[in-house]
C-alpha cells in the first residue's frame, strides 16, 4: 500500500511542469498551476495562502514541488515568486482568506485583474 502511494506521488511529480517551462516565462509574466499543470478559469478568484521567493530558477522549481504543484508563479526583475494558492468561487471568501493570510491582492479570473485585500 505504501509503495503504491509513493509511486503515485512520483508519477505526479514527473507530470509537473519542468525547468524548460520556467525558462519560457518572461519578465512580469507567470502562470497558475493545479497539480503541476498550467490552468486558467473563466470565473472565481485565485488566492494565495503563503509564498516564497528566490532568484534561482532551480530553487523556484523546488518550491513548486513543495507546494505539490498547486501554486502561482510570477517572475519580476529576476525574482521568482511562488505562492501556494487555490481557487475560490466567491469574492467574499477569497478576500477573507487573502486578508487572513496577509495578502496584498487576489486574482479575478474573469478579466485577469487584481482585487486588493
Amino acid at each position: 500500500m505504501v509503495y503504491n502511494l509513493i509511486r503515485v506521488k512520483e508519477e505526479e511529480i514527473k507530470s509537473m511542469i519542468n525547468i524548460r517551462t520556467l525558462k519560457k516565462i518572461q519578465n512580469n509574466g507567470g502562470l497558475t498551476l493545479k497539480n503541476g499543470k498550467p490552468v486558467s478559469y473563466k470565473t472565481g478568484y485565485q488566492v494565495a495562502t503563503e509564498g516564497r521567493e528566490t532568484r534561482d530558477m532551480r530553487e523556484a522549481m523546488q518550491f513548486i514541488k513543495e507546494y505539490n504543484g498547486n501554486c502561482g508563479i510570477w517572475l519580476s526583475d529576476g525574482v521568482w515568486y511562488i505562492d501556494k494558492s487555490h481557487r475560490e468561487s466567491t469574492k467574499r471568501d477569497a478576500l477573507r482568506i487573502g486578508r487572513e493570510c496577509n495578502q496584498i491582492s487576489i486574482l479575478k479570473w474573469s478579466n485577469m485583474s487584481l482585487v486588493y485585500c
